[in-house]
């Protein structure tokens, strides 16, 4: 059974190389149409499965929004884009595999049903890093994209032609809001709903101040060249405030990072690899204990981080 399991695995990872990866290389017309028709075959059963209400409420949370989107947009330059509920079924069936290798890989059911809960864990890990991340590089992208502003609205440029230059010539989330804004006025909104749009969606220091000075400048003319050079120094200085307190927590945040998982990492770890641990956690008071365990661990975090709100 397990082998005819492994033989499966290798299977679908040999099925997934060639749906997914389109590279040059000679083949016949029968291996054309086979590759061509598994990777139809493949998609329908994505969106087959899609179509279940689990990933309904999967995708009614964020965290799995941003995920699928993220699957989607990176399987795009392979395989084609797939869409939200495709990514989002993918993405379990992929957890799913990965639980019932573990299972077979350690013998025991209980890896399994471990792996199987860890894995959709780090969904929101993985989304709350990532938007930590951005908006990180949004606050070292901001001094510039001021002063560029400075730079095109000083020589005399429209708002719709200044909002165009700062997308095309800044990279980076900065820049992708710009040229979103560019492409709206473009298609005929208003210069108030593309800038207001743009602050909603670029979640930075002097992003609202911004948005406003362009309105206001835009109705009245007025120039606006000192205020953002002023403003890109002034967020330049909130910035070296943050990476200082980010220097000087950094052992305190540290700390109560590895004390927090270290629980959670011990409870996956000996559920792998100790026989002992995993008959005990297949009775009811061994998966009880575990629970209580990892409860407390949770609300000793979310005290925690409401002590230190602001620098976690």
């Amino acid at each position: 059974m397990e082998g005819l399991l492994l033989v499966g695995v290798g299977g679908l990872a040999w099925t997934a190389s060639m749906v997914m990866w389109q590279g040059d290389v000679p083949t016949t017309m029968l291996t054309s149409r086979l590759i061509h028709g598994i990777r139809r075959h493949v998609r329908t059963l994505l969106a087959m499965i899609g179509r279940a209400r689990l990933f309904d409420a999967l995708l009614s949370q964020r965290s799995w929004q941003v995920a699928s989107d993220e699957l989607s947009s990176r399987l795009s330059t392979i395989s084609g884009r797939l869409g939200r509920s495709d990514a989002c079924s993918l993405l379990v069936m992929s957890m799913a595999l990965c639980a019932a290798l573990m299972g077979v890989l350690f013998g025991s059911l209980v890896p399994a049903v471990v792996t199987g809960i860890a894995l959709p864990s780090l969904v929101p890990l993985y989304v709350s890093h990532e938007n930590r991340r951005r908006s990180e590089e949004l606050t070292r992208e901001m001094p510039s994209i001021f002063r560029t502003l400075s730079v095109a609205m000083g020589s005399g440029q429209t708002l719709a032609q200044a909002i165009e230059y700062v997308g095309s010539h800044e990279a980076g989330p900065a820049g992708e809001g710009f040229a979103r804004a560019s492409l709206r006025l473009c298609c005929g909104a208003s210069a108030d709903e593309a800038l207001e749009t743009l602050s909603h969606e670029l979640d930075a220091p002097g992003v609202g101040l911004l948005a406003t000075a362009l309105v206001i400048s835009h109705r009245t003319g007025s120039p606006l060249r000192g205020l953002f050079l002023r403003s890109a120094r002034l967020v330049e200085r909130q910035g070296e405030f943050e990476r200082l307190l980010s220097v000087k927590t950094a052992q305190a945040r540290l700390s109560v990072r590895i004390v927090c998982a270290l629980p959670v990492a011990m409870v996956v770890l000996l559920s792998l690899i100790s026989p002992d641990f995993q008959s005990g956690l297949a009775t009811p008071v061994g998966i009880a204990s575990v629970f209580i365990a990892l409860s407390l661990d949770g609300i000793a975090l979310v005290i925690v981080r409401s002590l230190l709100r602001g620098v976690l």
